[in-house]
């Protein structure tokens, strides 16, 4: 199958050298909403410009799509539009990765180089398990969610949609990460995080609110 790689930065290097692994896969292009300069290059591979490139290239037979980009929301609006236009999502896995043989995994979906993935584990569209991450037995990870490298998930930890668990951070069995939460390089969540938060520290504490839940509380205030 012929795949275009959306992004073309250093997290679309990533993906490229994961799916070098896969025989039936031929990389045909990086797309990037950022303007390069005319034959640029990633690796011998060419940066044909922004969106407006992708019809062509579906209907030049290129079906599969796979985005690079860590940063959660760019991450979702791309995915929808992939979908819309008729893309094949596909995963990147890195062979070095452990994956249970029982887990659900949706489309969309990076595993980085020596990520492990546990038994019974449930994982969404469009998530980012990067490298060396940790996702233990019976974890739910939702639509859209970045789990950056080093991370570890102790058992049954739910991470709600949109949500962002920063490298090197350790969550508690059973916690529940709200949608859109950002939790902080080097955290330890002990316990639940409201949704729209951002937390950090060892334990992690929430030091803001954004988004509907701020909003949320000016209105009180009110």
């Amino acid at each position: 199958m012929k795949v275009v790689i959306i992004g073309a930065g250093g997290h679309a290097r990533v993906v490229y050298e994961i799916l070098k692994h896969e025989k039936n896969i031929e990389i045909a292009a990086f797309v990037d909403i950022v303007k390069h300069g005319s034959g640029e290059r990633i690796l011998g591979v060419p940066i044909l410009g922004d969106h407006s490139v992708l019809p062509k290239l579906l209907k030049n037979g290129v079906a599969g799509a796979i985005i690079a980009v860590g940063n959660n929301k760019i991450r979702t609006g791309h995915f929808k539009e992939l979908e819309n236009m008729g893309f094949e999502l596909i995963n990147a896995i890195h062979p070095t990765a452990h994956i249970a043989g029982n887990i659900k995994i949706g489309k969309g979906v990076v595993i980085g180089a020596g990520a492990i993935i546990a038994t019974c584990a449930e994982i969404g569209n469009n998530v980012i398990v990067n490298t060396g991450a940790v996702v233990e037995h019976e974890c739910v990870i939702e639509d859209n969610v970045h789990i950056a490298p080093g991370t570890i998930l102790a058992g049954r930890v739910t991470v709600k949609k949109g949500a962002f668990v920063g490298a090197g951070s350790v969550v508690k069995e059973y916690v529940t990460i709200g949608e859109n939460v950002t939790i902080g390089a080097g955290s330890v969540v002990l316990e639940d995080i409201l949704p729209n938060a951002v937390a950090v520290g060892s334990p992690a504490r929430i030091v803001k609110m954004c988004g509907e839940a701020k909003s949320g509380k000016r209105k009180k205030k009110h």
